[in-house]
């Protein structure tokens, strides 16, 4: 099946709530703050959404639990506030807890205490944080987890635009 960014049914966060929500979180602030995003890549990221005239919408689904989430979630958002572009938007849903209980076979995540979309096959939420990268409505990639080996977000983020649009 096809994810469409009106699949998500739960509320969000902003990155500005994040950030303010999380401001206490030392770890978060920290991340966010040392992440040096590459200009190269954020350059070639303004060049796609401008030639193309589209409007990307990015979903981060993760838990404040979740250490990988912790680095990952502000390391995004430095991305996206300095790209500084109309046309590219993040929201955060956060909330999914693991299901300890769990037998072979079943989901990872805990279907009474996490979200709609971490249960949803539509979604196949295998690890947290992934970030779902939609153009205007339509899902055209995902980063699971963190960036692939030897990458980062922005580089990751800008080979998803160069093999989807």
């Amino acid at each position: 099946m096809d994810l469409n960014w009106s699949d998500i049914k739960s509320k969000t966060m902003s990155i500005n709530d994040y950030l303010k929500i999380f401001k206490e979180k030392t770890e978060i602030i920290k991340n966010y703050e040392k992440y040096k995003p590459k200009t190269k890549h954020l350059e070639h990221i303004k060049d796609f959404i401008a030639k193309k005239h589209i409007k990307l919408k990015i979903l981060a689904m993760g838990a404040d639990w979740c250490h990988d989430c912790a680095e990952q979630v502000p390391n995004m958002i430095k991305i996206v506030k300095k790209l500084g572009n109309e046309h590219i938007n993040m929201f955060i849903l956060y909330g999914i807890k693991v299901n300890a209980f769990r037998k072979k076979g079943e989901i990872l995540w805990d279907k009474r205490h996490s979200p709609p979309e971490a249960v949803d096959p539509n979604f196949s939420l295998d690890a947290i944080p992934t970030f779902f990268i939609f153009k205007e409505n339509e899902l055209i990639g995902r980063i699971v987890e963190h960036p692939k080996k030897f990458s980062t977000l922005e580089r990751d983020l800008c080979n998803i635009l160069r093999k989807c649009l």
